[in-house]
């Protein structure tokens, strides 16, 4: 290319220290023989793939860290409860007019309405958001609707068996998931300060 120069290595002789044409067969300086002591530029060394680009750190959210974004958001699901009744209360007492219903609404309906939306069109609850912490599937994006289903559905239905004892697991899995998360292959990360999503990296 226009502009670079070509260096060409010399063979330099090791009795007189000479610099001589890389054809050269004795040194033009004293005569010694230079194919018996040539002394050659050794290679230069590249970095290989794995030493020039290093492979992203994943941290695993644990058990506590988790409880309390939930404890936040059972606050948010409340007072949007309370909300719903004191702003559309005709709306509310025609289809919600027992108590077993409205109880059914609080407990079950709402909660599941709540973290399958957040969970898969953001990967955070409010409650995640205030923690720094965000749910991501094997790719390091977020769910989608279709694993945050299977997440927030099945998986933490099966995780309330016994005991809860699914969410329990968070506490002695190397990865920090819950039995919701392996139905849904699916981990909880620390957020990026910034908010930005990572792209370029999979979950190990």
């Amino acid at each position: 290319m226009k502009g670079e120069v070509a260096v060409v290595a010399s063979a330099r002789c090791k009795s007189c220290g000479h610099d001589n044409t890389p054809e050269a067969r004795f040194c033009a300086n004293c005569g010694s023989d230079l194919a018996a002591d040539i002394e050659r530029p050794s290679p230069v060394e590249m970095p290989s793939a794995e030493t020039a680009v290093p492979a992203a750190s994943v941290e695993y959210m644990g058990f506590w860290i988790r409880f309390g974004a939930a404890m936040i958001d059972g606050v948010v699901i409340l007072l949007f409860f309370f909300l719903l009744v004191r702003f559309a209360q005709d709306f509310f007492v025609r289809f919600f007019f027992t108590s077993e219903l409205r109880a059914l609404l609080l407990v079950i309906f709402l909660p599941w309405l709540y973290h399958w939306l957040f969970i898969g069109l953001r990967g955070q609850t409010p409650g995640k958001m205030l923690a720094g912490i965000k749910v991501v599937n094997a790719g390091g994006s977020r769910p989608g609707l279709g694993s945050a289903a299977r997440r927030e559905v099945l998986g933490k239905l099966i995780s309330s068996i016994a005991l809860c004892l699914g969410f329990l697991w968070i506490i002695r899995d190397g990865q920090k998931q819950g039995w919701h998360d392996k139905v849904a292959n699916t981990y909880v990360l620390r957020a990026e300060k910034d908010g930005r999503r990572k792209k370029d990296y999979a979950v190990p």
